[in-house]
């Protein structure tokens, strides 16, 4: 009878440390994933990235891009309208497709949500 008592704490017990490594494992796995907004993503990024855009002649800033749903899309840099050295933008940052609009296309709302800009 004690035999039977011992193997089967012993199965609990052994049961009980693969749940527990399980649920450590998935616990650890869902921090690693960045699990934060997009939009707080790519303000991050611009942030973190500013100084360079911003260094790049002609780039008057940067803000979020989004389609005609107002889905997000990438990030937009904004350009002077006579910038002619696209070739030395990003096409991407930090995964982030980059999305290159001159001012003049721009309308007055979207300047005014710009994240990061010159002046």
């Amino acid at each position: 009878m004690k035999a039977k008592i011992g193997k089967r704490l012993l199965v609990i017990m052994v049961i009980s440390a693969v749940l527990i490594a399980l649920v450590v494992a998935g616990i650890i796995s869902f921090t690693q994933n960045d699990m934060r907004p997009t939009d707080t993503k790519i303000v991050q990024i611009l942030y973190d990235n500013k100084e360079t855009l911003l260094s790049i002649e002609g780039v008057v800033g940067a803000g979020i891009a989004c389609d005609e749903s107002n889905y997000i899309i990438g990030i937009a840099v904004y350009t002077e309208d006579n910038m002619t050295n696209f070739h030395i933008l990003p096409s991407k940052l930090n995964g982030f497709q980059v999305f290159i609009k001159r001012m003049s296309d721009v309308s007055e709302f979207e300047k005014a949500k710009m994240i990061i800009r010159k002046y």
